[in-house]
């Protein structure tokens, strides 16, 4: 059994937008109103928003959204929602909010849909047995002819199981950049938009992470929470 001790958490929500939506290249400005509409009793007002210019490639909206520590990025194919700390915001209201900017894209342009949506857990975590390379040594041991010290990182690559809706997702463990000495736990969970609704992945993406640590033997529990 692999022990971590959470010390945060964040998660990014992506949803692929099928067809992609001209408003956010042509009329901007539009769905920035509706935005602001839609958050501003999270505090958001037209100053928090940036119209982003350049190539059709990088044109979109940015905003930061303070209550619920998240930042927005809209592109023609692509919502972006980044939750600094999933465990601050909540479940409830992280969703609450991925639903928040579907409503205004359906409220603003023509009609899209989600190809699919992606949650990225990243999980920066003390190891609770010891050191980050005796940790992973279970998973992966360095060859023994390589220079000493060196050290393993590990990816499992997830085939898509498409009765299930599942695409092809990952898991990484990784030394952590923001926990001196501590692991990073990343979890790249993709779902088929025509299987899963955009206000039940995270409930549903929260079960499937449940079930891939317990097959990896992999238990976390939060710092400061008694073992």
């Amino acid at each position: 059994m692999f022990h971590l001790r959470v010390h945060q958490c964040g998660l990014t929500y992506q949803g692929e937008l099928s067809p992609p939506v001209p408003v956010l290249i042509d009329a901007p400005g539009n769905l920035a109103s509706a935005l602001v509409a839609k958050f501003e009793d999270r505090g958001v007002g037209l100053a928090d928003l940036r119209i982003n210019e350049g190539g059709l490639e990088e044109r979109g909206l940015t905003c930061e959204i303070g209550e619920l520590e998240a930042s927005l990025s809209l592109q023609a194919d692509l919502i972006e929602l980044r939750f600094s700390s999933i465990e601050s915001t909540g479940d409830a209201r992280a969703t609450d909010a991925i639903r928040s900017v579907w409503q205004v894209l359906s409220a603003t342009g023509p009609v899209t849909s989600a190809k699919s949506h992606s949650l990225l857990f990243e999980f920066d975590c003390e190891a609770v047995a010891g050191s980050y390379q005796r940790s992973l040594d279970g998973f992966c041991r360095a060859p023994e002819s390589l220079p000493a010290g060196t050290e393993t990182a590990v990816v499992y690559y997830l085939p898509r199981e498409d009765s299930r809706g599942y695409l092809d997702s990952n898991i990484v463990l990784n030394r952590s950049a923001q926990l001196d000495g501590g692991v990073l736990l990343a979890v790249n969970l993709v779902f088929d938009g025509k299987m899963c609704a955009s206000d039940t992945v995270i409930s549903r993406a929260r079960t499937r992470l449940e079930d891939l640590l317990s097959r990896l033997e992999v238990t976390l529990s939060r710092a400061g929470q008694a073992e």
